[in-house]
């Protein structure tokens, strides 16, 4: 079976996410999230997707109307010479600038992200951050297992585009380090999403905007990071 993704990020403000998953069993789910961040206390709503996209929607009376334009161009995961095998491809737009509302927050020129994702299955495990500025910089980290791939690292930015993910990666929560990048976050300001893979199987996601990303010249606070597992992380705040 497969399953497809979308979503935008606001930096630091809000998380829109839209996903349909199908499973072997011929279970379909179509689902938005929306995660807001205000003082780094991430609130969550979820609904069924209906007509609602990442571009405009509205959860428990809170809506959303987004508009965005790219300050660099997309690039995808993983490498073009792993994708036959891999089990998902992610297509990120690293920076964008983003207008519009979400409930009765403005939005002008806000810094952002987008891509899709999409697949057989999911990453078993991941470890991921972004960061973006409305001036275009850009920084891009994920390690992460899919079997039948063994675990893929990989590094990316403005001035460095992506290449075979053989970095050295290591997920140890708080804290991802790629390469030579290293990015964290204080525990309580992640927030877990229960995602549904094909196999009928759950994925703890956790995720916070309040990461800060240095390496290698980049030094970037608020940042979004995930840690992904296949057993909720004890202690940690999960909302669905």
């Amino acid at each position: 079976m497969r399953y497809d993704t979308e979503y935008v990020i606001v930096a630091g403000i809000a998380w829109i996410r839209r996903t349909r998953v199908e499973t072997d069993a011929g279970r379909v789910e179509e689902s938005v999230w929306l995660v807001t961040f205000d003082d780094d206390r991430p609130e969550v709503r979820k609904a069924d997707a209906g007509s609602m996209t990442i571009e405009q929607g509205e959860i428990a009376g809170t809506a959303w109307e987004l508009t965005w334009s790219a300050l660099a161009a997309p690039f995808e995961t993983p490498h073009r010479l792993l994708q036959r095998v891999a089990p998902s491809k992610l297509t990120t737009t690293p920076a964008i600038e983003v207008h519009g509302r979400i409930g009765e927050r403005v939005l002008s020129g806000a810094p952002g992200h987008t891509a899709s994702i999409r697949g057989s299955r999911h990453a078993r495990t991941w470890g991921w951050a972004h960061a973006s500025t409305v001036d275009g910089r850009w920084a891009h980290l994920l390690t992460a297992t899919a079997p039948p791939l063994p675990r893929v690292s990989q590094y990316a930015t403005d001035q460095r585009a992506p290449g075979l993910p053989l970095a050295r990666g290591r997920v140890e929560p708080p804290r991802v380090s790629v390469g030579p990048y290293v990015v964290d976050a204080p525990a309580s300001s992640f927030v877990g999403l229960r995602y549904l893979d094909t196999d009928g199987s759950d994925i703890w996601c956790y995720h916070s905007e309040a990461a800060h990303l240095r390496g290698r010249g980049s030094d970037f606070s608020r940042a979004a990071m995930e840690i992904a597992t296949r057993e909720p992380i004890s202690g940690w705040r999960v909302a669905g």
